[in-house]
């Protein structure tokens, strides 16, 4: 007796999927995007009568606008979709109060980080003196800094990302990004 066309394929569709299984179904992990960075170059930036400093020639500057003696400025990176945002104030008076309204912002970031790390800036010879912030964690600004020479000049900058934050998938870019604002603030000079 010849055995049925649907009973044949039952005894395929059967085999095949006893002979495919494997021990337990394991879920695969997420991929992520490559991430090409550009070469770590940089050029000069000179904003008359205040500062100079090398900025990476894969970002640009935009001044945003100005304020009662202060200044901001962009700096965008389009190809990481990323933004320094920096504020150029004058001290007249106010140190004090500006460094403790970085720690302030520092600070409300801290409240999502898994961790913080900073690093002192001591440039006698030019007079840049400052701390830079690490935070770590899936933050909404992952680098904060402030310049200053304590007498005349005040520069404070925060990391954004036009994305929501995830800390392991955008890690090359901040690192890389970290990288070079500590090259900013190691070739700051005030022009006052």
């Amino acid at each position: 007796m010849k055995p049925s066309r649907s009973a044949v394929l039952t005894l395929v569709v059967a085999a095949a999927l006893l002979g495919g299984c494997e021990r337990d179904a394991q879920p695969k992990p997420k991929a992520y995007f490559r991430i090409d960075l550009p070469d770590q170059t940089y050029a000069p930036w000179q904003e008359a009568g205040l500062l100079s400093a090398e900025l990476p020639s894969y970002a640009h500057i935009a001044e945003r606008k100005h304020g009662e003696g202060t200044r901001w400025f962009d700096l965008r990176f389009p190809d990481q979709r990323a933004t320094v945002h920096l504020t150029w104030s004058p001290v007249d008076g106010r140190l004090a109060e500006l460094i403790e309204d970085a720690h302030t912002f520092k600070d409300q970031h801290g409240v999502m980080a898994r961790g913080m790390r900073s690093e002192r800036i001591l440039r006698d010879s030019v007079r840049v003196f400052g701390t830079l912030f690490d935070v770590n964690g899936d933050v909404a600004s992952p680098m904060l800094f402030y310049l200053t020479d304590s007498t005349s000049n005040f520069l404070y900058g925060a990391l954004y990302f036009d994305t929501r934050p995830n800390a392991d998938s955008l890690a090359p870019v901040t690192d890389r990004i970290r990288s070079d604002m500590r090259h900013l603030a190691a070739t700051l000079r005030w022009a006052r």
